[in-house]
């Protein structure tokens, strides 16, 4: 097994990681999400621009996991973690738990942010165990997109 973690040329990759965001993804039902290709499109630009960041993991090359993160527009002591996701067969590897605490990292480190959010669908359980258990709170849980993809929980984290 050869795992890379990086965060060197995502700007390069944006069009291979788009790609990879349209695939089978970890967590993400595409149902809940019926604006994700318009979403995808945006993201493509905001990564070659810059105004997004991203963190991949890539074995033999290949995209197998990434995170992708911002400061958060309205809250500048804020990180939004905008997508986590790893390829199915490379569940159990400990991926997103990597990727995630790394974009903390990152986003403390260059933006100086102070707390995190992210967001889960209320319906997607194992993402919102899976959440709590790398220190989020339940912050709230409401429509956020107002797209009928069903209600939202938004999680916040105080980093140290």
């Amino acid at each position: 097994m050869e795992l890379l973690f990086t965060s060197e040329r995502t700007q390069s990759r944006a069009d291979e990681l788009v790609d990879y965001l349209r695939g089978p993804r970890l967590w993400i039902p595409r149902a809940d999400y019926p604006d994700f290709d318009d979403w995808s499109e945006k993201v493509h630009a905001q990564l070659k621009a810059e105004h997004k960041r991203a963190l991949l993991a890539l074995s033999h090359g290949a995209v197998v996991g990434a995170v992708i993160y911002q400061r958060h527009v309205t809250e500048p002591m804020t990180l939004e973690i905008k997508n986590v996701t790893v390829r199915p067969d490379m569940r159990g590897r400990y991926i997103a738990r990597f990727l995630l605490r790394n974009a903390e990292i990152e986003g403390r480190a260059d933006f100086g942010v102070r707390r995190v959010v992210l967001d889960a669908k209320a319906s997607n359980v194992a993402l919102r165990r899976y959440v709590e258990g790398q220190g989020y709170v339940s912050a709230e849980v409401r429509d956020l997109y107002g797209l009928g993809g069903g209600a939202d929980v938004l999680f916040r984290k105080r980093l140290v």
